[in-house]
């Protein structure tokens, strides 16, 4: 996990929250507090690591009950926001299973500050139904926070987080939240929606095609468009995957074209340097139509075998009979990527068919 964010768990932030927390209470030792948050291990703890000792920090030191504590940090969040503000609903995810109602509207206070996601796991994974119910009801909130927490809370792969499998396994236990919130007003819920959608469509895509078809036969409103950009968005993953019912979700049939003219690539790149390539497109029925156009690149790894990954270059409803495209990939080294020079494959795809390929050689960087 990237260094820069479990940075802002850091000596400034949490000598100010000890300083809150002593404005609150008198008897509040902010040295003994900070002592236990900075032990022999702090600079091993990644950032989940280090949000969990401070959140075991505050239930040591405070010396309140769980609820006396949430009447505390209620008034100490507002100081705080982003990475360093998910430890007010990790508490709460930690302490506070045993007095469930309580907990429910602290997640719902907090969530406006950075996000309850994380927190309200431990509940979906103890009391799922009681706890869908709560986030059923959170989906008319006026607040689009917690509206969002209601669809990110139940993403089965939210990144950083432990599965939700029972939910991959029976989609229909999220499917009212799903439902309340498919045409919300606020684009940050709805992408959130959409994550979620995406999520399942990694073990359960013939369920979300399914739904999606049911929502394609609603009458084109406002509404509906909203609706629609949910699809497209969750689609994204099958959309790589050159999934056909996908991509016809979207309308994009296969390509009828002649001919792919003028295709050329590169023959060479050195790592660091720009790989680039073109082609022409044309049609004989009159114009090119609707086209997702996209290349897929196969990568040499160090040990493993190689691997594809596919690219946008454009997409759009085309009235000419011809047109010509040009890229380029950058092959400069990345932190979630490095490049091994050897033989690599290029593909073009459009609407998911791939309709030329090549192979071109990656060079060692220039030093």
């Amino acid at each position: 996990m990237s260094n820069l964010l479990k940075s802002v768990f850091n000596r400034e932030n949490v000598e100010k929250l000890a300083g809150l927390l002593s404005l609150e209470l008198p008897e509040f030792r902010e040295d003994v507090f900070i002592e236990a948050i900075f032990d022999e291990e702090w600079e091993t703890r990644e950032l989940k690591q280090r949000v969990r000792h401070v959140s075991h920090a505050l239930q040591s030191t405070t010396g309140l009950s769980y609820c006396e504590s949430l009447i505390v940090l209620r008034k100490v969040s507002v100081h705080f926001s982003g990475i360093f503000h998910f430890v007010f609903a990790d508490y709460v995810g930690c302490f506070g299973l045993e007095d469930y109602d309580v907990s429910m509207e602290a997640l719902a206070f907090f969530t406006s500050g950075s996000t309850s996601e994380y927190g309200i796991r431990e509940y979906l994974n103890r009391e799922p139904e009681r706890t869908l119910q709560w986030m059923l009801r959170w989906t008319e909130s006026e607040n689009e926070h917690v509206r969002r927490l209601a669809s990110e809370g139940a993403r089965p792969r939210l990144p950083w987080a432990t599965k939700l499998s029972w939910i991959e396994r029976d989609p229909d236990r999220v499917l009212p939240i799903i439902e309340a919130l498919k045409a919300d007003q606020s684009a940050y819920v709805r992408k959130s929606v959409a994550n979620l959608l995406n999520d399942l469509t990694k073990t359960r895509a013939d369920w979300v095609l399914d739904l999606f078809d049911r929502w394609s036969d609603m009458p084109s409103d406002q509404h509906a468009q909203r609706t629609q950009w949910i699809i497209k968005h969750a689609l994204r993953t099958l959309l790589k995957q050159a999934n056909q019912r996908a991509l016809a979700l979207i309308g994009y049939e296969p390509p009828d074209f002649d001919l792919v003219c003028n295709w050329n690539t590169d023959h060479s790149v050195r790592i660091g340097e720009r790989f680039g390539f073109g082609f022409s497109l044309n049609s004989s029925a009159g114009r090119l139509g609707r086209l997702r156009l996209e290349y897929a690149l196969t990568f040499k790894r160090k040990q493993q075998g190689a691997y594809r990954k596919v690219f946008k270059i454009a997409e759009g409803d085309y009235e000419e009979v011809s047109r010509h495209f040009s890229k380029q990939h950058d092959f400069k080294p990345i932190s979630t990527r490095r490049y091994y020079a050897g033989t690599h494959f290029i593909e073009l795809v459009v609407n998911g068919v791939v309709l030329a390929a090549s192979e071109f050689e990656l060079l060692e960087a220039q030093e």
